[in-house]
Protein backbone atom coordinates (compact mmCIF):
# COMPACT_ATOMS: atom_id res chain seq x y z
CA UNK A 1 0.00 0.00 0.00
CA UNK A 2 3.04 2.28 0.20
CA UNK A 3 5.97 2.68 -2.09
CA UNK A 4 8.42 1.95 0.72
CA UNK A 5 8.88 -1.53 -0.54
CA UNK A 6 8.36 -2.29 -4.18
CA UNK A 7 8.86 -5.59 -5.84
CA UNK A 8 7.43 -6.99 -8.99
CA UNK A 9 5.06 -9.88 -9.46
CA UNK A 10 6.45 -12.80 -11.39
CA UNK A 11 4.12 -14.35 -13.92
CA UNK A 12 3.89 -18.09 -13.40
CA UNK A 13 2.07 -18.98 -16.59
CA UNK A 14 2.64 -22.75 -16.36
CA UNK A 15 0.93 -22.94 -13.00
CA UNK A 16 -2.81 -23.23 -12.79
CA UNK A 17 -3.97 -23.55 -9.31
CA UNK A 18 -6.83 -17.08 -8.85
CA UNK A 19 -11.00 18.05 -1.00
CA UNK A 20 -13.90 18.95 -1.10
CA UNK A 21 -15.81 20.38 -4.07
CA UNK A 22 -14.05 23.65 -3.64
CA UNK A 23 -10.89 21.91 -4.57
CA UNK A 24 -12.17 21.58 -8.10
CA UNK A 25 -11.15 25.17 -8.74
CA UNK A 26 -7.99 25.24 -10.89
CA UNK A 27 -7.39 21.59 -10.11
CA UNK A 28 -6.52 22.19 -6.47
CA UNK A 29 -7.61 20.08 -3.51
CA UNK A 30 -8.64 21.24 -0.04
CA UNK A 31 -7.95 18.91 2.85
CA UNK A 32 -10.27 18.35 5.85
CA UNK A 33 -9.93 19.12 9.15
CA UNK A 34 12.42 -12.41 16.35
CA UNK A 35 11.57 -16.04 17.36
CA UNK A 36 11.29 -19.60 15.95
CA UNK A 37 7.68 -20.58 15.30
CA UNK A 38 6.05 -23.95 14.79
CA UNK A 39 3.17 -24.53 12.46
CA UNK A 40 1.14 -26.81 14.73
CA UNK A 41 1.85 -28.85 17.81
CA UNK A 42 3.70 -32.09 17.00
CA UNK A 43 2.48 -35.60 17.86
CA UNK A 44 1.79 -36.12 21.53
CA UNK A 45 2.05 -32.45 22.45
CA UNK A 46 -0.63 -30.50 24.29
CA UNK A 47 -4.12 -30.00 22.93
CA UNK A 48 -3.46 -26.41 22.01
CA UNK A 49 -5.75 -23.44 21.94
CA UNK A 50 -5.13 -23.31 18.20
CA UNK A 51 -6.35 -26.86 17.64
CA UNK A 52 -9.51 -26.13 19.59
CA UNK A 53 -10.12 -22.96 17.58
CA UNK A 54 -9.60 -24.80 14.30
CA UNK A 55 -12.00 -27.54 15.37
CA UNK A 56 -14.65 -24.98 16.26
CA UNK A 57 -14.04 -23.04 13.05
CA UNK A 58 -15.98 -25.75 11.21
CA UNK A 59 -19.17 -24.53 12.85
CA UNK A 60 -20.95 -21.22 12.24
CA UNK A 61 -20.10 -18.82 15.04
CA UNK A 62 -22.45 -16.29 16.58
CA UNK A 63 -22.10 -12.89 14.97
CA UNK A 64 -20.86 -10.03 17.07
CA UNK A 65 -23.45 -7.63 18.43
CA UNK A 66 -24.82 -5.55 15.63
CA UNK A 67 -22.90 -7.45 12.95
CA UNK A 68 -24.54 -7.11 9.55
CA UNK A 69 -24.78 -9.59 6.74
CA UNK A 70 -22.74 -9.76 3.57
CA UNK A 71 -22.79 -11.38 0.17
CA UNK A 72 -19.97 -13.78 -0.66
CA UNK A 73 -18.12 -13.45 -3.93
CA UNK A 74 -17.01 -17.06 -3.59
CA UNK A 75 -18.70 -20.09 -2.17
CA UNK A 76 -15.86 -22.52 -1.44
CA UNK A 77 -12.34 -22.04 -0.27
CA UNK A 78 -8.88 -23.38 -0.80
CA UNK A 79 -7.77 -26.46 1.15
CA UNK A 80 -4.83 -26.12 3.49
CA UNK A 81 -2.96 -28.63 1.34
CA UNK A 82 -3.75 -30.55 -1.78
CA UNK A 83 -4.24 -33.81 0.06
CA UNK A 84 -1.45 -36.15 1.04
CA UNK A 85 -0.14 -36.90 4.47
CA UNK A 86 3.38 -37.21 5.72
CA UNK A 87 5.18 -34.18 7.05
CA UNK A 88 3.64 -31.37 5.02
CA UNK A 89 3.24 -28.06 6.77
CA UNK A 90 -0.38 -27.56 7.80
CA UNK A 91 -2.08 -24.25 8.26
CA UNK A 92 -5.63 -23.46 9.33
CA UNK A 93 -8.00 -22.40 6.58
CA UNK A 94 -10.40 -19.51 7.24
CA UNK A 95 -14.06 -19.67 6.38
CA UNK A 96 -14.90 -18.22 3.00
CA UNK A 97 -16.94 -15.16 3.76
CA UNK A 98 -17.31 -12.22 1.44
CA UNK A 99 -15.90 -9.05 0.09
CA UNK A 100 -16.91 -5.49 0.86
CA UNK A 101 -20.41 -5.57 -0.52
CA UNK A 102 -22.77 -4.65 2.26
CA UNK A 103 -25.52 -6.97 1.13
CA UNK A 104 -26.81 -10.44 1.83
CA UNK A 105 -26.40 -12.75 4.78
CA UNK A 106 -23.12 -13.95 6.23
CA UNK A 107 -22.75 -17.63 7.01
CA UNK A 108 -19.93 -19.54 8.62
CA UNK A 109 -18.53 -22.83 7.42
CA UNK A 110 -19.03 -24.48 4.06
CA UNK A 111 -21.53 -22.88 1.72
CA UNK A 112 -23.38 -24.23 -1.25
CA UNK A 113 -21.62 -24.08 -4.60
CA UNK A 114 -22.89 -21.60 -7.17
CA UNK A 115 -25.05 -22.83 -10.06
CA UNK A 116 -23.32 -23.49 -13.36
CA UNK A 117 -25.42 -20.84 -15.10
CA UNK A 118 -24.02 -17.33 -14.58
CA UNK A 119 -27.39 -16.32 -13.14
CA UNK A 120 -27.05 -12.61 -13.78
CA UNK A 121 -29.90 -10.34 -12.76
CA UNK A 122 -32.45 -10.49 -15.59
CA UNK A 123 -32.75 -6.71 -15.48
CA UNK A 124 -29.12 -6.22 -16.46
CA UNK A 125 -28.57 -4.96 -19.98
CA UNK A 126 -26.56 -7.01 -22.49
CA UNK A 127 -23.75 -4.49 -22.08
CA UNK A 128 -23.65 -5.03 -18.31
CA UNK A 129 -23.70 -8.80 -18.74
CA UNK A 130 -20.75 -8.44 -21.08
CA UNK A 131 -18.95 -6.39 -18.44
CA UNK A 132 -19.63 -9.10 -15.86
CA UNK A 133 -18.11 -11.72 -18.16
CA UNK A 134 -15.09 -9.47 -18.66
CA UNK A 135 -14.55 -9.13 -14.92
CA UNK A 136 -14.74 -12.91 -14.52
CA UNK A 137 -12.10 -13.33 -17.21
CA UNK A 138 -9.74 -10.94 -15.42
CA UNK A 139 -10.24 -12.48 -11.99
CA UNK A 140 -9.86 -15.98 -13.41
CA UNK A 141 -6.76 -15.08 -15.39
CA UNK A 142 -4.81 -13.62 -12.48
CA UNK A 143 -5.95 -15.95 -9.71
CA UNK A 144 -3.54 -18.87 -10.41
CA UNK A 145 -0.50 -16.60 -10.41
CA UNK A 146 0.28 -17.32 -6.79
CA UNK A 147 3.20 -15.81 -4.95
CA UNK A 148 5.63 -18.11 -3.15
CA UNK A 149 6.96 -18.25 0.38
CA UNK A 150 10.64 -18.22 -0.66
CA UNK A 151 10.65 -15.05 -2.72
CA UNK A 152 7.68 -12.94 -1.63
CA UNK A 153 7.63 -10.91 1.58
CA UNK A 154 4.74 -10.62 4.06
CA UNK A 155 3.97 -7.19 2.59
CA UNK A 156 3.61 -8.71 -0.85
CA UNK A 157 1.52 -11.62 0.39
CA UNK A 158 -0.84 -9.17 2.08
CA UNK A 159 -1.45 -7.61 -1.31
CA UNK A 160 -2.32 -10.97 -2.78
CA UNK A 161 -4.78 -11.50 0.08
CA UNK A 162 -6.45 -8.13 -0.45
CA UNK A 163 -7.30 -9.26 -3.98
CA UNK A 164 -8.66 -12.75 -3.35
CA UNK A 165 -9.28 -12.90 0.40
CA UNK A 166 -9.38 -16.28 2.08
CA UNK A 167 -9.08 -18.05 -1.29
CA UNK A 168 -5.53 -16.77 -1.71
CA UNK A 169 -2.90 -19.47 -2.14
CA UNK A 170 0.89 -19.52 -1.96
CA UNK A 171 3.44 -21.87 -3.45
CA UNK A 172 5.38 -23.23 -0.50
CA UNK A 173 9.18 -22.96 -0.71
CA UNK A 174 9.32 -21.67 -4.27
CA UNK A 175 7.31 -21.31 -7.48
CA UNK A 176 7.03 -25.09 -7.97
CA UNK A 177 6.05 -25.92 -4.39
CA UNK A 178 2.82 -27.26 -2.96
CA UNK A 179 -0.01 -24.79 -2.50
CA UNK A 180 -0.95 -23.58 0.98
CA UNK A 181 -3.60 -21.13 2.16
CA UNK A 182 -2.06 -17.64 2.42
CA UNK A 183 -4.12 -16.43 5.38
CA UNK A 184 -3.35 -19.57 7.36
CA UNK A 185 0.34 -19.36 6.47
CA UNK A 186 0.58 -15.78 7.67
CA UNK A 187 -1.51 -16.23 10.81
CA UNK A 188 0.63 -19.18 11.89
CA UNK A 189 3.57 -16.83 11.38
CA UNK A 190 5.41 -18.90 8.82
CA UNK A 191 8.19 -17.00 7.02
CA UNK A 192 7.78 -15.26 3.70
CA UNK A 193 11.14 -14.40 2.09
CA UNK A 194 12.64 -15.06 5.52
CA UNK A 195 10.44 -12.48 7.26
CA UNK A 196 7.67 -13.11 9.78
CA UNK A 197 4.76 -10.75 10.34
CA UNK A 198 4.04 -11.41 14.02
CA UNK A 199 6.05 -11.50 17.23
CA UNK A 200 5.43 -11.68 20.97
CA UNK A 201 5.88 -8.36 22.75
CA UNK A 202 5.67 -8.42 26.55
CA UNK A 203 3.56 -11.56 26.42
CA UNK A 204 1.16 -10.18 23.80
CA UNK A 205 0.94 -10.65 20.06
CA UNK A 206 2.23 -7.75 17.97
CA UNK A 207 2.76 -7.10 14.25
CA UNK A 208 6.04 -5.89 12.79
CA UNK A 209 6.34 -2.62 10.92
CA UNK A 210 8.94 -1.76 8.32
CA UNK A 211 10.25 -2.80 4.94
CA UNK A 212 8.77 -6.09 3.80
CA UNK A 213 6.17 -6.33 6.58
CA UNK A 214 3.55 -3.76 7.59
CA UNK A 215 3.97 -0.37 6.00
CA UNK A 216 1.34 1.11 8.34
CA UNK A 217 0.07 0.43 11.85
CA UNK A 218 -2.85 -1.97 11.70
CA UNK A 219 -2.37 -2.84 8.02
CA UNK A 220 -2.25 -6.62 8.47
CA UNK A 221 -5.38 -6.66 10.64
CA UNK A 222 -7.19 -4.36 8.17
CA UNK A 223 -6.50 -6.78 5.32
CA UNK A 224 -7.78 -9.71 7.39
CA UNK A 225 -10.85 -7.64 8.26
CA UNK A 226 -11.54 -6.92 4.59
CA UNK A 227 -11.20 -10.67 3.96
CA UNK A 228 -13.70 -11.26 6.78
CA UNK A 229 -11.52 -13.58 8.83
CA UNK A 230 -13.26 -14.27 12.14
CA UNK A 231 -11.96 -12.82 15.37
CA UNK A 232 -11.59 -16.30 16.89
CA UNK A 233 -9.27 -17.42 14.10
CA UNK A 234 -6.09 -18.94 15.64
CA UNK A 235 -2.64 -17.35 15.62
CA UNK A 236 0.51 -19.26 16.58
CA UNK A 237 3.49 -17.08 17.40
CA UNK A 238 6.74 -18.28 19.00
CA UNK A 239 4.99 -21.46 20.07
CA UNK A 240 2.28 -19.51 21.90
CA UNK A 241 -1.43 -19.71 21.12
CA UNK A 242 -3.36 -16.55 20.37
CA UNK A 243 -6.41 -15.63 18.33
CA UNK A 244 -7.12 -12.71 16.04
CA UNK A 245 -8.97 -11.13 18.98
CA UNK A 246 -5.60 -10.68 20.69
CA UNK A 247 -4.27 -8.72 17.72
CA UNK A 248 -7.46 -6.63 17.76
CA UNK A 249 -6.75 -5.74 21.39
CA UNK A 250 -3.21 -4.76 20.47
CA UNK A 251 -4.45 -2.36 17.79
CA UNK A 252 -6.92 -0.84 20.25
CA UNK A 253 -4.27 -0.31 22.92
CA UNK A 254 -1.79 1.37 20.57
CA UNK A 255 -3.95 4.18 19.15
CA UNK A 256 -1.99 7.44 19.36
CA UNK A 257 -3.33 10.88 18.51
CA UNK A 258 -1.65 12.55 15.56
CA UNK A 259 -0.45 9.30 13.97
CA UNK A 260 -1.90 7.62 10.90
CA UNK A 261 -4.94 5.65 12.07
CA UNK A 262 -6.41 4.71 8.69
CA UNK A 263 -5.94 0.96 8.94
CA UNK A 264 -6.88 0.80 12.59
CA UNK A 265 -10.17 2.50 11.68
CA UNK A 266 -10.93 -0.08 8.99
CA UNK A 267 -10.12 -3.08 11.17
CA UNK A 268 -11.62 -1.88 14.45
CA UNK A 269 -14.81 -0.70 12.74
CA UNK A 270 -15.11 -4.19 11.30
CA UNK A 271 -14.52 -6.14 14.50
CA UNK A 272 -15.95 -3.88 17.20
CA UNK A 273 -19.32 -2.50 18.09
CA UNK A 274 -19.24 0.94 16.49
CA UNK A 275 -20.15 2.64 19.81
CA UNK A 276 -17.49 0.79 21.80
CA UNK A 277 -14.96 2.70 23.89
CA UNK A 278 -11.60 1.54 25.25
CA UNK A 279 -8.52 2.79 27.09
CA UNK A 280 -5.12 2.83 25.42
CA UNK A 281 -1.76 2.03 27.02
CA UNK A 282 -1.17 5.72 27.74
CA UNK A 283 -4.49 6.00 29.59
CA UNK A 284 -6.45 7.80 26.86
CA UNK A 285 -10.10 7.00 26.18
CA UNK A 286 -10.76 6.11 22.56
CA UNK A 287 -13.73 5.17 20.41
CA UNK A 288 -14.57 4.64 16.76
CA UNK A 289 -15.88 8.20 16.62
CA UNK A 290 -12.55 9.48 17.92
CA UNK A 291 -10.75 7.46 15.26
CA UNK A 292 -12.91 9.11 12.61
CA UNK A 293 -12.36 12.55 14.14
CA UNK A 294 -8.58 12.07 14.25
CA UNK A 295 -8.51 10.92 10.63
CA UNK A 296 -10.65 13.84 9.46
CA UNK A 297 -7.97 16.13 10.86
CA UNK A 298 -5.41 14.56 8.54
CA UNK A 299 -4.98 15.47 4.84
CA UNK A 300 -6.00 13.35 1.89
CA UNK A 301 -3.29 14.66 -0.40
CA UNK A 302 0.01 13.11 0.64
CA UNK A 303 -1.58 10.26 2.57
CA UNK A 304 -1.00 6.59 1.73
CA UNK A 305 -1.64 5.84 -1.95
CA UNK A 306 -2.92 9.30 -2.73
CA UNK A 307 -5.31 9.28 0.21
CA UNK A 308 -7.46 6.42 -1.10
CA UNK A 309 -6.96 4.32 2.01
CA UNK A 310 -8.00 7.18 4.28
CA UNK A 311 -11.14 7.57 2.18
CA UNK A 312 -11.74 3.83 2.46
CA UNK A 313 -11.52 4.16 6.24
CA UNK A 314 -14.22 6.84 6.30
CA UNK A 315 -16.39 4.82 3.92
CA UNK A 316 -15.94 1.64 5.95
CA UNK A 317 -17.06 3.45 9.10
CA UNK A 318 -20.14 5.01 7.50
CA UNK A 319 -21.18 1.89 5.57
CA UNK A 320 -20.90 -0.32 8.64
CA UNK A 321 -23.17 2.03 10.59
CA UNK A 322 -25.74 1.93 7.81
CA UNK A 323 -25.53 -1.85 7.39
CA UNK A 324 -26.00 -2.36 11.12
CA UNK A 325 -29.04 -0.11 11.17
CA UNK A 326 -27.31 2.39 13.44
CA UNK A 327 -27.90 6.15 13.22
CA UNK A 328 -25.46 8.34 11.32
CA UNK A 329 -24.60 10.84 14.03
CA UNK A 330 -21.64 12.83 15.26
CA UNK A 331 -18.39 12.17 13.42
CA UNK A 332 -20.14 9.73 11.10
CA UNK A 333 -22.17 12.64 9.67
CA UNK A 334 -18.98 14.56 8.92
CA UNK A 335 -17.39 11.51 7.34
CA UNK A 336 -20.44 10.82 5.18
CA UNK A 337 -20.50 14.39 3.86
CA UNK A 338 -16.77 14.26 3.24
CA UNK A 339 -17.10 11.04 1.21
CA UNK A 340 -19.96 12.44 -0.88
CA UNK A 341 -17.92 15.55 -1.70
CA UNK A 342 -15.00 13.40 -2.76
CA UNK A 343 -17.20 11.23 -4.97
CA UNK A 344 -18.16 14.30 -7.00
CA UNK A 345 -14.63 15.64 -6.99
CA UNK A 346 -13.18 12.29 -8.15
CA UNK A 347 -15.46 12.05 -11.17
CA UNK A 348 -14.69 15.67 -12.07
CA UNK A 349 -11.08 14.54 -12.63
CA UNK A 350 -11.96 11.41 -14.62
CA UNK A 351 -10.28 11.03 -18.02
CA UNK A 352 -12.29 10.47 -21.24
CA UNK A 353 -11.16 6.81 -21.44
CA UNK A 354 -12.69 6.09 -18.02
CA UNK A 355 -9.44 6.10 -16.06
CA UNK A 356 -9.05 8.33 -13.03
CA UNK A 357 -6.43 11.04 -12.67
CA UNK A 358 -2.85 9.79 -12.56
CA UNK A 359 -2.22 12.68 -10.14
CA UNK A 360 -4.56 11.17 -7.56
CA UNK A 361 -6.77 13.95 -6.11
CA UNK A 362 -4.36 16.83 -6.69
CA UNK A 363 -5.32 17.75 -10.24
CA UNK A 364 -6.14 16.24 -13.60
CA UNK A 365 -3.59 13.78 -14.97
CA UNK A 366 -3.42 11.31 -17.83
CA UNK A 367 0.06 9.78 -17.84
CA UNK A 368 0.65 7.09 -20.50
CA UNK A 369 2.61 4.94 -18.00
CA UNK A 370 0.44 1.83 -17.52
CA UNK A 371 1.94 1.12 -14.08
CA UNK A 372 1.00 4.58 -12.92
CA UNK A 373 -2.46 4.21 -14.44
CA UNK A 374 -3.16 0.92 -12.67
CA UNK A 375 -1.83 2.28 -9.39
CA UNK A 376 -4.05 5.36 -9.41
CA UNK A 377 -7.18 4.06 -11.15
CA UNK A 378 -7.04 0.73 -9.32
CA UNK A 379 -6.83 2.30 -5.87
CA UNK A 380 -9.47 4.93 -6.60
CA UNK A 381 -11.81 2.35 -8.14
CA UNK A 382 -11.35 0.08 -5.11
CA UNK A 383 -12.55 2.82 -2.77
CA UNK A 384 -15.33 4.08 -4.99
CA UNK A 385 -16.66 0.58 -5.83
CA UNK A 386 -17.09 0.05 -2.12
CA UNK A 387 -18.51 3.44 -1.18
CA UNK A 388 -21.01 4.31 -3.94
CA UNK A 389 -24.67 3.34 -3.68
CA UNK A 390 -26.02 0.41 -5.71
CA UNK A 391 -27.66 2.82 -8.14
CA UNK A 392 -24.50 4.89 -8.57
CA UNK A 393 -22.49 1.77 -9.43
CA UNK A 394 -24.47 1.54 -12.67
CA UNK A 395 -23.84 5.14 -13.68
CA UNK A 396 -22.15 5.28 -17.12
CA UNK A 397 -19.08 7.05 -15.69
CA UNK A 398 -18.60 4.30 -13.14
CA UNK A 399 -19.17 1.53 -15.69
CA UNK A 400 -16.57 3.14 -17.91
CA UNK A 401 -14.05 3.24 -15.05
CA UNK A 402 -14.58 -0.45 -14.26
CA UNK A 403 -14.30 -1.39 -17.93
CA UNK A 404 -11.07 0.60 -18.18
CA UNK A 405 -9.30 -1.16 -15.30
CA UNK A 406 -10.50 -4.58 -16.46
CA UNK A 407 -9.33 -3.84 -19.99
CA UNK A 408 -5.95 -2.59 -18.79
CA UNK A 409 -5.33 -5.85 -16.92
CA UNK A 410 -6.53 -8.02 -19.81
CA UNK A 411 -4.61 -6.18 -22.51
CA UNK A 412 -1.39 -6.25 -20.48
CA UNK A 413 -1.75 -9.70 -18.95
CA UNK A 414 1.91 -10.54 -19.62
CA UNK A 415 3.18 -7.35 -18.04
CA UNK A 416 5.10 -7.63 -14.78
CA UNK A 417 2.89 -5.50 -12.56
CA UNK A 418 3.92 -4.06 -9.23
CA UNK A 419 2.40 -6.27 -6.55
CA UNK A 420 0.64 -3.57 -4.53
CA UNK A 421 -1.21 -1.87 -7.40
CA UNK A 422 -2.12 -5.24 -8.90
CA UNK A 423 -3.66 -6.42 -5.63
CA UNK A 424 -5.76 -3.31 -5.21
CA UNK A 425 -6.76 -3.24 -8.87
CA UNK A 426 -8.03 -6.82 -8.69
CA UNK A 427 -9.78 -6.07 -5.41
CA UNK A 428 -11.60 -3.17 -7.05
CA UNK A 429 -12.99 -5.51 -9.69
CA UNK A 430 -13.97 -8.20 -7.20
CA UNK A 431 -15.86 -5.66 -5.08
CA UNK A 432 -17.71 -4.32 -8.11
CA UNK A 433 -18.46 -7.82 -9.42
CA UNK A 434 -19.92 -9.02 -6.14
CA UNK A 435 -22.06 -5.92 -5.65
CA UNK A 436 -23.46 -5.54 -9.16
CA UNK A 437 -23.68 -9.12 -10.42
CA UNK A 438 -25.53 -10.61 -7.48
CA UNK A 439 -26.53 -14.20 -7.98
CA UNK A 440 -23.88 -14.74 -10.63
CA UNK A 441 -21.21 -17.40 -10.56
CA UNK A 442 -18.25 -16.74 -8.27
CA UNK A 443 -15.64 -14.35 -9.59
CA UNK A 444 -13.29 -17.21 -10.41
CA UNK A 445 -14.07 -20.88 -11.12
CA UNK A 446 -14.41 -23.54 -8.44
CA UNK A 447 -11.84 -25.80 -10.07
CA UNK A 448 -9.10 -23.26 -9.42
CA UNK A 449 -9.60 -23.61 -5.69
CA UNK A 450 -9.86 -27.34 -5.09
CA UNK A 451 -11.22 -29.43 -2.27
CA UNK A 452 -13.92 -28.47 0.18
CA UNK A 453 -13.40 -26.30 3.23
CA UNK A 454 -14.61 -29.13 5.44
CA UNK A 455 -11.83 -31.47 4.36
CA UNK A 456 -9.26 -28.70 4.49
CA UNK A 457 -10.17 -27.78 8.05
CA UNK A 458 -9.92 -31.39 9.14
CA UNK A 459 -6.49 -31.64 7.53
CA UNK A 460 -5.34 -28.50 9.27
CA UNK A 461 -5.88 -30.17 12.65
CA UNK A 462 -3.42 -32.93 11.90
CA UNK A 463 0.03 -32.78 13.57
CA UNK A 464 2.80 -31.22 11.54
CA UNK A 465 6.54 -31.19 11.85
CA UNK A 466 8.35 -28.18 13.19
CA UNK A 467 9.18 -25.71 10.47
CA UNK A 468 12.92 -25.32 10.06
Amino acid sequence: MTGSFRRTLRVFAPFVGSACLAGMLIGAELDPAPATDRTLAGPGERQSQSEQAIREARLPSQAAAGEEGWVSLRFRIDPACDGGGGNETRVPVPNSFDFLTGNGEEQGGLQEAAPSDPGYDTQLSPEMRELGDKLRRVLTLYYPRHQNTRENTPWEVMHAIIAYGVDTQLFKGGPTGDRVNAVGWMCFNNPCAGEKMLFVNRGKVDARRGVGVQGHAGQFLAILAQSHVKSDYPLLVSGKDFTLADLIEHEKETCVSGEELTFKLISLMHYLNSDETWTTRDGQEWSIQRLVREELRQPIRGAACGGTHRLMGFSYAVNKRIQRGEPIVGEFVRAQKFIQDYHRYTFSLQNPDGSFSTEWFTRRGNSPDIDRRLKTSGHILEWISFSLSDEELRDPKMVKAVDYVAGLLLKNSNHTWEIGPLGHGLHSLSIYYSRVFKGAEPGWPQNLVGESAEKATLQARLPATTLE
